[in-house]
């Protein structure tokens, strides 16, 4: 037998045996609009912001805005004006009408919430746009999840008369 052919009888069945199947990379999310059934290690997902919207009753995380360079609890600015806190309960309806719902308030004589973001909604690509009578607010979806979103937006925070403009963000969980 020639030198060739021993090296080829030993090599050709480790080329073979030594391959592996390499693990299927994809979204393992299966409400993400780009899941792979087959996928073993998980990769980023995408999810269509209408389909999550409607999925199920949104609560309100955190809401926060930047005032002079810092970051601040907008829920916890109360004091200087008229609002309660509140453990808002968001429903995006298919109809695309939301309702905001002040489930857990308990709110004095005069005060209200910060926003009222009932009213109808519309989505293009990640720009959710909620008309309430003659208020709109344009809010950016940013970190979209089967079960979070961030939500952000200028708030115009209206103190005696004056009115400023505070980038904010509001956090939504899955109820």
């Amino acid at each position: 037998m020639n030198f060739k052919k021993i090296i080829w009888i030993l090599i050709f069945p480790l080329a073979f045996n030594s391959c592996k199947d390499d693990d299927v990379v994809g979204c393992m999310d299966e409400l993400a609009s780009n899941y792979n059934a087959d996928a073993e290690i998980d990769a980023p997902c995408t999810f269509n912001t209408t389909d999550v919207l409607v999925s199920n009753p949104w609560l309100i995380a955190s809401a926060t805005g930047v005032v002079e360079g810092f970051e601040t609890d907008l829920l916890g600015i109360v004091d200087l004006i008229p609002a309660c806190t509140h453990d808002n309960l968001f429903i995006f309806g298919e109809d695309n009408y939301v309702t905001m719902d002040d489930n857990l308030i308990l709110c004095e004589n005069g005060e209200e919430s910060l926003l009222d973001l009932s009213g109808t909604w519309i989505v293009e690509g990640n720009i959710l746009t909620i008309e309430n009578g003659s208020d709109t607010y344009v809010l950016t979806v940013d970190d979209l999840t089967n079960s979070s979103m961030d939500l952000l937006f200028d708030y115009n925070f209206d103190f005696n008369g004056n009115i400023f403009p505070i980038p904010a963000k509001i956090v939504l969980e899955k109820s």
